[in-house]
């Protein structure tokens, strides 16, 4: 779903006279942070495609966690953009439910196919099935969306909340000099 926001909120910048240009003077501390975390989730789904296991099964969970970790840290250190705290809150929301869970973002089954199900209950990936035993299953991949034309998408608050700090921040940094100049004019 972050992928379609970006897009999105790119979109609506430019129709509402926004420059892209401006994105890249975004001054972003510890930008290796986010590359990092990416790195260190891609592990841990690669392994757990592979059956090769991060044996002791602790590691493997530490490892997801520790990526959350490193974006949370990332959001942090960037506290004065616009949208961050959004984004930071989302990432924290994330990190908390996938800490309390063993590394893993638990997922409701409700709204997966059968062959989604089966990779999970095996142990396929960075989510796991969400059972009676899940803690904190509000903050979990509960809300489904169908969009025609999109994958559907299964997503927690989390992600909502990450979803419009990256639109916020998009928005407002493609929309900055524009918002100065109408400023100085009035």
């Amino acid at each position: 779903m972050l992928i379609e926001t970006l897009i999105l909120s790119l979109i609506i910048s430019l129709l509402c006279g926004g420059k892209l240009s401006r994105l890249g003077e975004l001054a972003l501390r510890e930008f290796w942070l986010v590359p990092m975390a990416f790195l260190l989730q891609g592990v841990v789904y690669w392994a757990s495609l592979r059956h090769i296991g991060l044996v002791p099964g602790w590691l493997s969970a530490f490892l997801d966690t520790g990526s959350y970790l490193l974006l949370l840290i990332f959001t942090l250190r960037n506290r004065s953009l616009n949208g961050i705290w959004l984004i930071a809150g989302g990432v924290f929301l994330n990190t908390l439910v996938i800490a309390l869970n063993g590394g893993a973002m638990p997922v409701d089954p409700l709204f997966l196919p059968e062959a989604s199900r089966k990779a999970l209950l095996a142990g396929q990936g960075t989510h796991g099935l969400m059972t009676a035993a899940t803690h904190l299953k509000v903050l979990a991949d509960r809300f489904y969306l169908a969009v025609p034309g999109l994958q559907k998408q299964v997503f927690s608050i989390g992600d909502c909340l990450i979803d419009i700090g990256c639109f916020t921040l998009v928005f407002r940094t493609t929309r900055r000099l524009a918002n100065k100049q109408e400023q100085q004019t009035t």
